[in-house]
């Protein structure tokens, strides 16, 4: 159980704390999340432990949200930050963070279910079996909500660049 915890806890931290936008409440819901799982852990047998987590962290989140009846997505620009401090070439940091906060702007607007399926695919590169779990929604609706998202990502893109 060590394992589990040590191999995805930063995943599902990044994940909450984009989610919350808050540092103290994402590592609230990250115990949370792990003390929920592992009372279940040996219910889940077949080894993919990973999306499963991340539902356990949605599922948190949402009674999370639901407490507070507060705006649950928030800043993915700073979770990319912590990534993009590794790069050697400070134009390139810039250019990157230009780009996630555009990105996180353009989809704050979105319907929660391609808010969060395009965050999952995006951010956390999981598939869309996995998002379709972790949401509790058939693999047709992850699809139509990333097209659907992609769609407006790209009409909303251009002209968030014609505002600019």
């Amino acid at each position: 159980m060590e394992d589990v915890y040590r191999m995805h806890m930063n995943d599902i931290y990044r994940y909450l704390h984009r989610l919350t936008g808050d540092i103290g409440a994402a590592e609230d819901l990250t115990q949370d999340t792990f003390i929920r799982a592992f009372r279940y852990l040996d219910v889940k047998k077949d080894g993919v432990v990973r999306p499963w987590l991340f539902k356990v962290a949605y599922h948190a989140f949402i009674d999370w949200y639901r407490k507070r009846k507060r705006v649950g997505l928030t800043v993915l620009r700073d979770a990319y930050a912590e990534t993009s401090e590794e790069r050697q070439d400070p134009e390139d940091h810039v250019l990157h963070k230009e780009l996630w906060e555009t990105f996180e702007q353009v989809i704050s607007q979105f319907p929660w279910k391609q808010r969060h399926a395009l965050l999952m695919f995006y951010a956390h590169q999981l598939s869309y079996e996995e998002i379709a779990e972790v949401l509790d929604i058939s693999l047709a609706d992850v699809k139509s909500a990333i097209y659907r998202g992609r769609q407006k990502l790209r009409v909303n893109w251009r002209s968030e660049d014609h505002e600019q």
